[in-house]
């Protein structure tokens, strides 16, 4: 799904009042709750494979729920390994 997609599909279920967080590997991303990953496109939860990686960035991107209040964008503390 594009992120433009993404976004919009947000505000409905914020709006339902359910929140939300969008992983995005783009800055600018106009949803509620973004959380940045400085990761390749296709790859938003990292490097294939690494099922540990993966956890942890969901783990984060779920954290958001919680710190943000308000609409923001946050960059997760991850980078790509190779």
């Amino acid at each position: 799904m594009c992120h433009r997609s993404v976004g919009l599909v947000s505000e409905v279920i914020e709006g339902e009042g359910v929140p939300t967080v969008t992983l995005a590997m783009e800055r600018g991303v106009a949803a509620p709750r973004v959380a940045f990953v400085p990761f390749p496109y296709n790859f938003p939860m990292g490097e294939p494979g690494e099922k540990g990686r993966h956890g942890e960035v969901a783990l984060a991107a779920l954290g958001l729920l919680h710190e943000l209040r308000e609409p923001g964008e946050v960059e997760l503390p991850f980078s790509w390994r190779r």
